[in-house]
Parts: C-alpha cells; structure tokens; sequence
C-alpha cells in the first residue's frame, strides 16, 4: 500500500481509494508524492588488518601459512628418529629410513604410502629383492617397520620383487608371519578392503594403487614404472580418498 505525506498536517497517511483522503485530517490527497524511503543505516565492515610482517599478503595467505607452521610442528612432534621431512616442488613428504644394511646399493622399485586416518603419511622405499613388513621389536631386519600398531606381527607380510627378461618389476605380496615361510600373520593381510584375508601359501601380484592392510595400517602401493619419484608417488596417494578398514579382531 503506498503511502503519502499529507499537505495539510504534514503526517504520513495510506493512499485509499476511491476517496483519497487524509486518514488523520480528512484533506484531499489529489496531489501527493510517495514518501522517500528512508535511508539505510551504512554498514561499516572493518577489514582484517594484516601483519606488518608481511603488507603485501593477503589474509588467506597468512591464515594458510599460519596453519601450515602448526601442522609442520604437529608433524615434527610425532615424527620417529628414522623419520624425515623432505622438500619437493609440490610439497613435503616423510621419508622412512631404512636401516637394513642388507638394502645398501640395492635398486629401489616402487613405495609404500601410509594411507591411514589419523596417521602420519609416510613414504617407504621398495627395493628390489625381499622386502619384510613388520614390527621393529623382533629379532629380524624390517624394512617397512610400522609402529603403534598392536595387530602387526613382528614378521607379517612379505614383498618380494624381481625383474622379468624385458626388465619389467613384478611385485609379489605374500601374508607370511615367519621369515621360513608357511606360516601366516596373526591377523592377516587385506588387499583393498576385501574382508577374506590372504590366503596361507598363496600369493597375489600387486598392481599400481593397491592398498596394503596389515593390522590397521594402510599402506598403498606405488610402482616405479608408473610414478616419476617418491615425491610424486606420496603427494597422489595424499590426494585420493581412503580405503574402507577391515575390522580386526585381535588374537
């Protein structure tokens, strides 16, 4: 309903027809303008003032940096003493050193990614030969060592990875809880989140992208021949969904 400034008492009335009518004073509104809306109160919006450190960045920026120096600390707080922080053009990636003497000069082949919520990425080297996943707390060498895991067996899984005769790897995944072979895990090994562990004394041939279960840990599989470096093969796992967990019940 529109609404009009009376001439004669200088109030605000509603225009109705057919009288057009001052509703306070009755006079005659056959001559009126509609009332000015009446301005908007300005909202002032203050902007974030940024550091003084840094005037020619943005907020974002700041916030993405500020963040970033908390997840590296939070990182460098949970880090292991073989475990390393290594730079690369995209990114930083943790690196776990191997300490089996027995992998010294040996040709690396492929990596292991940890893949696993609420655990810190980290990258293993695969090298070419016998590769044992397991605790570090037994009496064997581990190369792929997982810690704070209680469902790993000291010895639980085994990579073996040789050369064909166009110089091709083949990765060959076998759940073994001894180093003597024939005897599995305790808790089995998982490819994929298929829930049938693998099978004793049978072995399957990984592919590029596999994910690895050994108790609750997920490690995902990247090949050398599809992956340019280390680098490279952590920052993809990093960005792909996790694999659903197997439930395991401890033995």
């Amino acid at each position: 309903m529109a609404k009009v400034q009376c001439y004669n008492c200088k109030k605000t009335t509603p225009v109705v027809a057919p009288k057009y009518r001052c509703k306070f004073c009755n006079y005659p509104l056959n001559k009126y303008h509609e009332q000015p809306e009446e301005p908007q109160e300005e909202v002032i919006i203050e902007k974030i003032k940024q550091v003084e450190e840094a005037p020619n960045r943005s907020v974002n920026d700041i916030f993405r940096v500020q963040q970033e120096q908390v997840d590296i600390k939070t990182i460098l707080e949970k880090l292991k003493p073989d475990e390393k922080i290594e730079k690369s053009a995209t990114g930083q990636v943790i690196i776990k050193e191997n300490r089996n003497p027995e992998k010294s000069g040996k040709i690396v082949a492929g990596w292991l990614v940890v893949h696993t919520e609420g655990k810190l990425p980290v990258t293993y080297e695969l090298f070419e030969g016998r590769n044992v996943i397991g605790r570090p707390d037994g009496p064997h060498h581990v190369d792929i060592r997982i810690e704070d895991d209680e469902y790993v067996s000291r010895v639980h899984a085994i990579i073996n990875i040789n050369k064909d005769f166009l110089h091709r790897f083949h990765f060959e995944l076998n759940d073994d809880g001894s180093l003597r072979g024939g005897h599995p895990s305790t808790n089995g090994t998982y490819i994929n989140a298929i829930s049938e562990r693998l099978p004793k004394g049978k072995p399957v041939f990984l592919k590029d992208g596999d994910t690895i279960q050994v108790g609750t840990t997920k490690l995902v599989f990247k090949n050398i021949d599809q992956t340019d470096d280390r680098y490279s093969a952590a920052h993809s796992v990093q960005n792909t969904e996790f694999t659903d967990t197997v439930a395991i019940r401890k033995k």
